[in-house]
């Protein structure tokens, strides 16, 4: 427990201080995060060098795809990688296995990717509830479960998570949203989009809605390692596991923010 705990205040100080750095240290770090999230992801998918290169071809393809605004043709270019792989590993490898690695590499790199656009587009204070509604909806679904818990969510999938738990980090992450966009309305950070009642109902709507989708992610990466066979995707924060380990939940989440904040509170 101990080691966990300091590798968490370790990582949030480290966390904390690119976040503040300005849009383009933070645009880097999240680069750099996406490469080693797929090298985990790689390593519980395939041996093979030829499709893990294909992946991080792709990876940088996508970046710079989202990064120039041609998304569409970044996306259709690590298509056509993937499928060569297929062609050149057949009887080797099965398509399964190549197609599962494509896969991962547009899920991560697109995910992650949309945090670098919120930096970029709404600022530094949107880009904070996305880690808030991902890591506070992680927070207090251990603690309501922990306290609360009685009855099983998925056991196969994740014996320890509740439904209690589950409810309880919803309507907690809800109240944080709405606390949070209160807080920086207060020490003038404005957000002009939620001022008066009906906005904060719109942030703690998109409270709820952004825990649900997290504890999904969560949910799905354990499916994923219980294929694999695998307990933790990397061994970066000890105590913790890899960044795939600590990212899951953000990764489902921050598409779900960005978009709802853009369509919504827009």
């Amino acid at each position: 427990m101990l080691t966990r705990i300091i590798t968490s205040v370790v990582a949030l100080a480290v966390f904390f201080a690119v976040l503040w750095a300005g849009v383009l240290p933070f645009q880097i770090a999240i680069g750099i995060v996406i490469l080693i999230m797929l090298w985990e992801s790689y390593n519980a998918i395939t041996k093979s060098r030829g499709v893990k290169a294909a992946g991080y071809i792709g990876a940088l393809l996508l970046m710079a795809g989202l990064y120039f605004n041609a998304i569409t043709m970044a996306l259709c270019i690590m298509i056509i990688l993937f499928m060569i792989c297929v062609v050149f590993t057949h009887g080797r490898l099965s398509y399964r296995e190549v197609m599962s690695a494509g896969f991962m590499t547009a899920y991560v790199t697109l995910f992650m990717g949309v945090i670098a656009l919120m930096r970029e587009n709404m600022g530094l204070v949107f880009t904070g509830f996305i880690f808030l509604c991902a890591w506070g909806s992680d927070t207090s679904a251990y603690f309501c479960g922990t306290f609360l818990g009685k009855h099983k969510l998925i056991p196969h999938v994740s014996p320890k998570k509740t439904v209690e738990g589950a409810v309880g980090a919803i309507v907690c992450v809800m109240f944080l949203c709405m606390l949070y966009a209160f807080m920086m309305e207060k020490t003038g950070h404005s957000i002009e989009e939620i001022n008066g009642f009906t906005g904060y109902m719109k942030i703690g709507a998109m409270g709820a809605v952004a825990s649900a989708v997290s504890q999904l992610g969560d949910l799905a990466a354990s499916s994923i390692k219980r294929d694999a066979n695998i307990k933790d995707y990397g061994f970066i924060f000890p105590g913790h596991g890899g960044f795939m380990d600590r990212f899951d939940s953000v990764l489902f989440v921050a598409p779900v923010v960005y978009y709802y904040c853009l369509i919504l509170l827009g």
